[in-house]
C-alpha cells in the first residue's frame, strides 16, 4: 500500500507539472506593501526612495522589481542586485531590503530585487534557464540605462537565486559581474525537486531544466563570497561546497557556520551577517 501511494504521488507530479515553476519553484501572489511599518526600527528607510518598477522580460512578459534608493544614485554609487530565494514573492525579502539599504549607513548603497516570472505580480511562468536569464537581463538593462557599471555592482543570490546568478556570473550578464555573494546556494535541480515534492525523484522526470553551478563557478573570474550553514536541509552544504570551491577567480572567501540552517541570517544574527557581507563588498 505504501509503495502504491508513493507511485501515485509521483505520477501526479509527472502529469501535472509541465514546467519548472510547477514543481521546482513556488511562485505565488504578492501584496507589494513595502512600508516601514513592516521593518524593524534599525532597517527602516526613507519611504520616498521606495520604487516599484514593471519591466519587460522577453517578448510578452512583465516582471516587477523593487528599487530602494535614488535613481540618480545608480550612475554614481554601488548598487546591490538581489536575486531572492524560493518564496511566493519578494514580499518575503522586505526585511532583507531594509538591511541592505542600511548597510554602513542609511541608503549608502542602492538596492534592487525582482520577482521571477510567475512570482508575485510578474506575469508568465518560469520555464527554465532561458526565462530566468531574460528576467535577470530585464533588470540589468534598466540599471545599465541608468548608468550602472560593472565596478559598482554587487550581485547577491539567496538559495534559488543561484540559478540565474551562476550563468550570469559565468559571462551571461550585460554588465559583467565582478562581485558575487552566494548565500545558501542551490547547486542541483535534483535537490530542489526533492525538496519541492518530498520524493527522491530526479528533476529530469518533469523538466529539461539543467544547471551546473560548479561549472559556472569555474568560468566566473570575479570575486566570490560563499555563506552557508552546516545544518542546511534545503541546500545541502556538501553539494554547495563542491560547486563553490571550483571557483578560481580573482578572490574567494567563505563563511561557514556550524549548526546554522537555511535561514542563515536569522541563525547567525543580522550583525554578523552584515559584517561579513560588508567586509566582502569593501574588499
Amino acid at each position: 500500500m505504501k509503495k502504491f501511494i508513493i507511485l501515485a504521488i509521483a505520477a501526479s507530479v509527472l502529469y501535472s507539472c509541465t514546467d519548472v515553476s510547477a514543481a521546482l519553484l513556488s511562485g505565488g501572489h504578492g501584496t507589494y506593501d513595502f512600508k516601514n511599518d513592516y521593518l524593524d526600527l534599525e532597517f527602516q528607510v526613507d519611504e520616498s526612495k521606495i520604487h516599484l518598477l514593471d519591466l519587460e522580460s522577453g517578448e510578452q512578459d512583465t516582471i516587477y522589481a523593487l528599487y530602494v534608493g535614488d535613481f540618480a544614485q545608480i550612475a554614481t554609487d554601488t548598487i546591490i542586485v538581489f536575486l531572492h530565494g524560493n518564496t511566493p514573492s519578494m514580499d518575503g525579502y522586505w526585511q532583507s531590503a531594509g538591511l541592505f539599504a542600511n548597510l554602513l549607513d542609511k541608503h549608502h548603497y542602492g538596492f534592487i530585487m525582482y520577482d521571477y516570472r510567475g512570482f508575485g505580480w510578474s506575469t508568465g511562468q518560469t520555464t527554465g534557464a532561458e526565462s530566468m536569464a531574460a528576467d535577470y537581463d530585464a533588470v540589468l538593462s534598466f540599471l545599465q540605462a541608468q548608468g550602472l557599471t560593472s565596478d559598482r555592482m554587487v550581485v547577491v543570490a539567496n538559495s534559488l537565486g543561484s540559478l540565474p546568478a551562476g550563468p550570469a556570473a559565468a559571462g551571461g550578464s550585460r554588465i559583467p559581474v565582478q562581485k558575487l555573494v552566494m548565500e545558501v546556494p542551490q547547486s542541483t535541480a535534483n535537490v530542489i525537486m526533492q525538496n519541492a515534492t518530498g520524493l527522491s525523484l530526479p528533476a529530469s522526470m518533469i523538466t529539461s531544466y539543467k544547471f551546473d553551478l560548479g561549472q559556472n563557478m569555474e568560468d566566473y573570474t570575479g570575486e566570490l563570497l560563499w555563506m552557508h550553514g552546516t545544518e542546511d536541509a534545503v541546500a545541502p552544504i556538501e553539494t554547495a561546497e563542491a560547486a563553490m570551491q571550483k571557483h578560481q577567480g580573482a578572490y574567494y572567501q567563505e563563511a561557514v557556520y556550524e549548526g546554522a540552517g537555511h535561514g542563515l541570517r536569522w541563525d547567525i544574527g543580522d550583525e554578523e551577517w552584515s559584517r561579513v557581507v560588508l567586509d566582502f563588498m569593501r574588499h
